[in-house]
């Protein structure tokens, strides 16, 4: 059992490790263990590293911010479920698999989700779980 009560998807990490939206509190919530990343989220995020170095900073800066939650099949099967319940409704095209499978692990692990990415808003339309947008309020 995870101390977290975040999840965060990379679009919110990205700003989040940049220092972005500080007065918001997240870095502190980071840093009190309230938010978690997973495996998927470390993979995308560090697709985006500009060097070795930086990965190797990146890297410590994760570990010293951020629990870790696991990800399996059942998060996998889950993923495949809602994206079936999407394309019932004509929506399968609005969330990549990525999204899917974090969404689920934040499902699996009864997470909040933490994002920035208006895809969650059409799993979040299927599966009803708890998002949280990360930063100032979106404009619509």
């Amino acid at each position: 059992m995870t101390p977290a009560n975040y999840l965060i998807d990379t679009s919110a990490l990205a700003r989040l490790m940049r220092g972005e939206e500080s007065e918001q509190g997240w870095d502190r919530a980071a840093a009190a263990g309230l938010i978690a990343v997973c495996p998927i989220i470390e993979l995308e995020y560090f697709f985006s590293s500009r060097s070795w170095k930086d990965r190797q900073q990146d890297e410590q800066d994760m570990t010293a911010l951020f629990c870790w939650v696991h990800v399996d099949e059942r998060m996998f099967r889950r993923a495949v479920e809602v994206q079936s319940a999407l394309t019932r409704n004509g929506h399968h095209r609005s969330a990549g698999p990525v999204d899917l499978l974090v969404a689920a692990t934040a499902e699996f692990h009864d997470l909040t989700l933490l994002h920035r990415d208006r895809d969650f808003d059409c799993i979040a339309a299927v599966t009803g779980q708890r998002m949280e947008w990360f930063g100032r309020e979106r404009s619509t």
